[in-house]
């Protein structure tokens, strides 16, 4: 009794120096340049999860696994249609220079690419024989191109954020308070998407 008191009690002097209770709330949204992030995540985690429930039930012919892979490909698709139209409101939401620029065409393609075949595959989800999506092994392929693309994408994605520092602000380093080396900053011109001269 007195060795879990003692363990609250260092427990919560520990949150009092490490939980700073102001920062909760939200903020965030209202900090960021674009609230694109908020939904790629969706897509990336519930396709390679459609992927596995599809293949258990197609290869033991388990209609609970079945409809499960239905749903999960659903809320992916339309993860994919938020993450698509946020991304294309993104681009233009801050300066970037010729690297980003580049980057960010591939990621829109691949972007649209993935959300035609979403769309493909969920109508095909409905053309059933015996419970499963018609030509199932091609279904799966199809599936699987879809997963290997959005992880593709996403890889993409993260290096525009955190190798190239696309809608990233800068943060002032705090003397004595390093945690590594900071990167040699890298200047680019501000490109336009609307004009050959790269400013915004």
């Amino acid at each position: 009794m007195l060795l879990s008191g003692a363990f609250l009690n260092t427990f919560f002097q520990d949150s009092e120096a490490f939980m700073d209770w102001s920062l909760l709330g939200f903020q965030g949204l209202s900090q960021v340049f674009n609230i694109h992030p908020v939904f790629v995540h969706f897509p990336i985690a519930l396709f390679p999860i459609a992927l596995f429930f599809y293949f258990i039930g197609i290869i033991q012919k388990r209609k609970d696994f079945l409809l499960a892979g239905q749903i999960c490909l659903g809320f992916g698709m339309a993860g994919t249609i938020l993450s698509v139209l946020t991304g294309y409101w993104a681009q233009e939401s801050f300066p970037h220079g010729e690297t980003i620029h580049r980057m960010m065409g591939t990621h829109r393609v691949l972007g649209f690419v993935i959300l035609a075949l979403a769309v493909g595959l969920m109508l095909w989800s409905f053309l059933k024989r015996e419970g499963m999506p018609k030509a199932s092994p091609f279904f799966l392929v199809l599936i699987g191109l879809t997963t290997l693309l959005t992880l593709q994408n996403a890889d993409l994605g993260s290096r525009m954020v955190f190798v190239e520092g696309a809608a990233v602000k800068a943060v002032p380093q705090e003397e004595n308070h390093e945690h590594g080396e900071s990167a040699p900053e890298k200047e680019e011109a501000p490109h336009d998407h609307h004009g050959h001269d790269h400013n915004h």
